[in-house]
């Protein structure tokens, strides 16, 4: 199937991360919501929703938005670091991922289904929105990015290299639905 690139989609979505099996560290909902949006620009934290993790694990509403954006914060569950913002349409895409690593799929395996959900149907991505990541060991050790989702996209289409880069942006899972442009924001 192939498809036309009508805009892009900046999303960030949560990469690599397996249980830890560990009773994690309970966080203020406080703590989370300035910990949810720190992926954003200034300007862009007051409109944005905020999802965090109640006492249970369970992903809950910290503080509603007016805004396109969604972000959630941390789970102390999940042994990587991972905030996450995002355009409002992309939620089941974001949900589902988070899903499937809460379940222990590695990152292929994450992909793999969630690239089948898509091509039967099931999961949709929109072809336009906004959002950030900050992610990596722990709160401490982490990158910041932005990725720019352009279903379909390929290397030779859009003049990226496939290969990783902290200096220039780079296109990841290329010829796919999740093809996204990788820019970093260090």
């Amino acid at each position: 199937m192939t498809r036309q690139i009508v805009g892009g989609v900046v999303v960030a979505f949560v990469v690599g991360l397996t249980p830890t099996g560990v009773a994690a560290q309970p966080v203020s909902p406080e703590q989370q919501i300035e910990e949810g949006l720190s992926p954003l620009p200034e300007a862009m934290r007051d409109d944005a929703e905020v999802k965090g993790y109640d006492e249970s694990g369970a992903l809950v509403t910290l503080r509603e938005g007016a805004g396109l954006l969604t972000c959630i914060a941390d789970d102390p569950a999940v042994r990587a670091y991972t905030v996450t913002c995002f355009h409002r349409d992309m939620e089941a895409y974001v949900t589902r991922s988070l899903e499937l690593t809460k379940e222990g799929a590695d990152t292929p395996g994450r992909l793999q289904t969630l690239q089948a959900e898509i091509d039967s149907g099931a999961l949709t991505l929109p072809d336009r929105g906004v959002v950030y990541q900050r992610s990596g060991l722990d709160v401490d050790i982490n990158d910041a990015a932005m990725l720019i989702f352009l279903p379909n996209a390929t290397a030779d289409g859009t003049g990226l290299t496939s290969l990783p880069s902290p200096q220039h942006p780079w296109l990841r899972e290329p010829g796919t639905g999740q093809a996204h442009v990788s820019i970093s924001m260090r």
